[in-house]
């Protein structure tokens, strides 16, 4: 069965970054709570995937807890280097943030592009073959998602 490829709108755009975010928090949670207490585990996942993803928050616990653990959050995004699939995710949401600014009509390269290199600044841009479509983010983040040890443990969540 052929399907018809539909133009993701903003809102599917936007559900998928918050997929890569659940599944870079769910990845990352299960690797932690091994090597820290639950909460610790839980605060440095969450800090790690919105440092990666450029998220900024007005949670002030977060922010204490980058603020008094900024060692520690550079020592794990440094051994994120060798998980590929989270780079995958971050370097493809950076993109097509950039994509999607300049949609928009923003001018300003050096602005624009000031999320992927700031990736390349932490070692996790991964090079691709070509960029990702609008489509083909949508999908992978929702199968990035689907895999991810979250996926299951939120009730009624489709993303």
């Amino acid at each position: 069965m052929h399907r018809k490829h539909v133009i993701p709108s903003n809102e599917d755009l936007f559900r998928a970054e918050k997929q890569v975010f659940a599944g870079i928090f769910g990845r990352l949670y299960v690797k932690y709570v091994q090597r820290y207490e639950q909460d610790d585990a839980s605060l440095l996942a969450l800090a790690i995937a919105r440092i990666l993803l450029s998220m900024q928050g007005e949670d002030e616990r977060i922010k204490t807890f980058i603020e008094r653990n900024q060692d520690r959050i550079r020592k794990e995004i440094m051994a994120l280097r060798d998980e590929t699939e989270i780079r995958r995710m971050v370097t493809d949401t950076m993109v097509m943030r950039v994509i999607a600014f300049h949609k928009r009509g923003g001018c300003d390269t050096d602005k624009s592009i000031e999320p992927v290199d700031r990736i390349k600044t932490l070692g996790i841009y991964l090079e691709g073959k070509q960029p990702p479509t609008p489509g083909s983010f949508v999908r992978t983040a929702s199968s990035f998602f689907s895999s991810s040890p979250v996926a299951h443990a939120i009730p009624g969540w489709n993303g």
